[in-house]
C-alpha cells in the first residue's frame, strides 16, 4: 500500500522550482552572464522541480507485510514485526522498535489515502493491545 503526499505540497514545491528557474533564466535574457548567482538560482529551481518529481512518483510511505518505509530524505523503515508501540499523539503517528523511533506526520498524508491508513494503524495498534497490553497503548 502506498500513501501519497498532500497535493499542496507537490505543487508549491513545484511552483517554487518553476519560479526559481524562470528568475535564473531571467539572468541569462538581462545579459549578466556566467556568474555564480545565476547558476545558485538554476541549481536551486533543479532541486525543487526534482523533489516535487520524487515526491510524486515515489509517493510518502511504502506499506508492505514485512515493513513500513518513509519516503523522504532522510529515508526510514521498520520492520512491522519489530513495533513494540504505536501511538497518535499531536497530529503523530509514532511507531517504535526496541531500537528505532518512526514519525509519520498526517498532516503530510494525502486526505485521499487518509482512511486507508487509518485503518492499517488501527489494526496494527489493536494487534499490539491483544498482543502485549503493557507495552502499547490506544490511540486518544
Amino acid at each position: 500500500m502506498k500513501i501519497a503526499f498532500k497535493n499542496r505540497r507537490i505543487i508549491i514545491n513545484s511552483l517554487l522550482g518553476a519560479a526559481w528557474l524562470i528568475i535564473g533564466l531571467s539572468y541569462f535574457l538581462n545579459g549578466e552572464g556566467l556568474k555564480w548567482k545565476t547558476f545558485a538560482v538554476l541549481t536551486l529551481g533543479i532541486v525543487y522541480v526534482v523533489l516535487a518529481t520524487s515526491e510524486y512518483y515515489y509517493k510518502y510511505i511504502t506499506i508492505t507485510d514485512q515493513q513500513i518505509r518513509i519516503n523522504q530524505f532522510p529515508g526510514k523503515k521498520i520492520n512491522i514485526d519489530e513495533i513494540i508501540s504505536a501511538g497518535y499523539y499531536a497530529d503523530d503517528y509514532t511507531l517504535k522498535t526496541a531500537h528505532k523511533t518512526m514519525k509519520i506526520l498526517r498532516s503530510q498524508i494525502n486526505p485521499k489515502d487518509l482512511p486507508k491508513f487509518e485503518l492499517f494503524f488501527n489494526n496494527l495498534t489493536s494487534k499490539l493491545k491483544a498482543a502485549e497490553p503493557l507495552l502499547s497503548y490506544e490511540r486518544k
